[in-house]
């Protein structure tokens, strides 16, 4: 149990991701305002963690019973889900268990919908969001364009070159970097400051030629774009050519082709703007995606070895 005079505790659900753990990370370095408690469904990770001098505790997500445990003595909670349809059911049971342990303050990671989407992921995301409006428990939602960091995963360059799926459209683009700083400021500062807000992040608006112009400038290589409809997505999935990520389940990978459709078709053309957020909330410049790529150019360049 936590001193009484001891800074509010966070809850850090997906600490082992990129986001996750960049959240934890910037927590960290927010000293005396907040300390980070670190989730993990692995016990060995939680084990690491302890022996590295965090606070760490066991979660999983899809076992309710572990809930109780994990937040005895929280006090504000991000929630993170993974990548697959179980979201909904993980958010609903987190939320309910987080009001009987009496926590204030629950930060989302969301996506970046307009509270009518019919994509599935997207729309999982607003129920969650619609449960934990309609709880007892102070919120805010942070809500991310495309991550850069799909660059170095789901959007990885291949043979040579950075191949899209939803055709000539541009879609925003942002650091995971920013998604945690942002994250990581509303979570200390607290629902005094942020309770009912909603913080969309967009920081680079841009179509797949102009991604491959930016990378070709940072890695001093020439990365053409290959632009590709969703259904030459989906051909190329059901032939074995094209990996559907591991993390994701059946349902999420279908939604993430779906994804690719509703943009390709304009259904997503609503979210095709840059926002202020960063700059607002952190009084500094966004990463824009030139910055990003010279941060990885490592990662990237081993891409095209």
């Amino acid at each position: 149990m936590p001193a009484k005079n001891e800074p509010p505790r966070v809850l850090v659900t997906g600490a082992n991701g990129n986001v996750g753990g960049a959240v934890a990370a910037a927590l960290d370095r927010i000293h005396g305002e907040v300390i980070a408690v670190r989730a993990s469904r692995r016990r060995n990770t939680v084990e690491k963690w302890e022996q590295q001098g965090m606070r760490a505790v066991f979660l999983d997500l899809d076992d309710a019973e572990t809930f109780p445990g994990a937040l005895e003595g929280i006090d504000r909670v991000f929630l993170s889900a993974g990548y697959t349809s179980a979201m909904n059911e993980q958010g609903k049971t987190l939320v309910d268990a987080a009001e009987d342990a009496g926590v204030n303050f629950i930060v989302h990671l969301g996506v970046f919908g307009n509270g009518r989407s019919t994509d599935p992921h997207f729309a999982w995301h607003e129920l969650v969001e619609r449960y934990i409006k309609g709880s007892s428990l102070a919120w805010a939602n942070v809500h991310p364009h495309v991550f850069m960091e799909n660059l170095l995963t789901v959007n990885r360059l291949q043979n040579g070159a950075f191949v899209w799926g939803a055709g000539d459209k541009p879609v925003g683009w942002v650091a995971a970097d920013d998604i945690a700083a942002v994250a990581a400021k509303v979570l200390a500062e607290g629902p005094k400051v942020h309770a009912g807000h909603d913080y969309f992040l967009s920081t680079d608006l841009l179509d797949a030629v102009e991604i491959a112009a930016i990378l070709s400038s940072e890695l001093d290589r020439e990365i053409p774009a290959v632009v590709i409809t969703p259904q030459e997505i989906r051909n190329l999935v059901d032939a074995g050519h094209v990996a559907v990520p591991s993390q994701y389940d059946a349902a999420y990978a279908a939604s993430a082709l779906n994804w690719l459709q509703q943009t390709h078709d304009g259904r997503m053309d609503y979210s095709a703007v840059v926002t202020s957020t960063v700059t607002d909330l952190l009084g500094r410049e966004p990463i824009h995606l030139a910055q990003w790529a010279q941060t990885h150019r490592s990662e990237l360049l081993d891409q095209l070895a």
